[in-house]
């Protein structure tokens, strides 16, 4: 009986996470539908809304380092409350006085977020060793099921003519009520007694930790700048209207869950590094497709193969950061994501510069340069994996 009982925690702890992550994926493709009205509620340039993303990034980076500590000393399933933070505090993304309040409200944002995203991220290793087997790229590929859902309910919206802080709104309240439901079958980790009866500890990693952690860098920013900017670059270099900007978001995302549902599958027949630097070739291809061309299709399809290639990165990356020996997987995590973060405060920026000089499409050369950088720290960990 007892066994049953274990057995059925698990399962209800792993589908509790595929509806956590479809949802977490929902909220942020729907807060980057309505980019474009954002701009146009406090009248931005490129730059002034790459500023939003920045202060969202200094949160979470101001936030990461404590992230470890406290997951140590309280365990995943209670820190992921701050959910409810942050799911309550989306629709005023919308309505602040003026420019300089909504970068302020972002920085608060962006630290609730993250300590949401790695606790929610540390129960699901959680679940994964449980399981024993590769579990991680499905809980991640509903992530890109749920953006696609967000991007196609955004333009609908936009095509009905429903107000940002009304889309927004909706959004948030039926989020919260689902928040409430699921995170009842979160597992309960028994928290480490030496984070219990210690005090707060920087931590940081070092060793192949670290070379882990930089890959990671490089790898947020790439995946966070095509899914932050492709709505923004529809609209201003492929000039799709407004209503079917999302568009673009919505075929990466899908492509994104595609790429992660067979994830766990190459996972089981391929090293880490391997797919690390098989992930980079093809995210490569589908950036210099997209910005090579100015057909629709032809961007579309740069979107659809770029989605596939950066799919297994964040999995593989959060995988081997849990993988480490002395290090719990919530610890691990959060060291990664303390350097993986700061990759936020100058990616977004940079982007909105370069567009702002010279040209959106210019920017995403930016990005493509990135990748040929993971590329390299990707050969460089498969080569030191490969002496372990």
């Amino acid at each position: 009986m007892e066994t049953i009982t274990v057995v059925r925690t698990k399962h209800n702890a792993r589908r509790a996470l595929l509806a956590q992550y479809f949802l977490m994926g929902f909220v942020f493709s729907s807060m980057l539908s309505r980019h474009p009205g954002i701009i146009d509620i406090y009248h931005m340039s490129m730059v002034q809304l790459s500023l939003t993303m920045l202060f969202m990034s200094i949160g979470s980076a101001l936030t990461t380092p404590f992230c470890g500590y406290l997951q140590g000393r309280y365990g995943c399933k209670k820190l992921s409350g701050m959910g409810y933070v942050y799911l309550a505090m989306l629709p005023f993304l919308a309505v602040m006085p003026n420019i300089v309040v909504l970068y302020l409200f972002c920085m608060l944002y962006g630290a609730a977020v993250c300590i949401t995203d790695i606790s929610v991220n540390g129960n699901s290793i959680i679940v994964e060793h449980a399981y024993k087997r590769p579990i991680i790229a499905m809980f991640h590929a509903f992530f890109y099921v749920g953006m696609c859902a967000g991007a196609s309910l955004g333009i609908l919206f936009l095509s009905l003519g429903v107000s940002v802080f009304a889309h927004l709104l909706l959004v948030s309240v039926s989020a919260l009520c689902s928040f409430y439901y699921i995170r009842t079958f979160f597992l309960k980790e028994t928290p480490s007694k030496e984070y219990r009866s210690g005090g707060f500890r920087f931590l940081l990693p070092k060793g192949l930790l670290l070379l882990i952690a930089f890959v990671a860098l490089l790898g947020r920013v790439v995946e966070g700048a095509v899914s932050d900017w492709s709505t923004v670059y529809m609209k201003h270099v492929i000039e799709f209207s407004e209503n079917m900007a999302p568009a673009g978001l919505a075929i990466y995302s899908a492509f994104m869950a595609l790429g992660r549902f067979f994830g766990d599958a190459v996972r089981s027949r391929f090293s880490a590094p391997t797919i690390l630097l098989g992930s980079c070739v093809i995210t490569a291809l589908g950036l210099a497709l997209l910005v090579s061309s100015l057909l629709p299709w032809l961007s579309i399809g740069g979107l659809l193969v770029s989605g596939l290639g950066i799919s297994c990165l964040v999995p593989v990356i959060y995988s081997l950061a849990g993988e480490q020996k002395d290090v719990t997987p919530a610890m691990g995590l959060a060291m990664v994501n303390t350097v993986s973060g700061t990759g936020f405060l100058f990616g977004p920026v940079v982007i909105g510069f370069i567009a702002d000089a010279s040209s959106m499409r210019v920017s995403f050369l930016y990005v493509l340069g990135l990748v040929f950088g993971m590329m390299l720290l990707s050969a460089i960990l498969k080569r030191k994996t490969a002496k372990i």
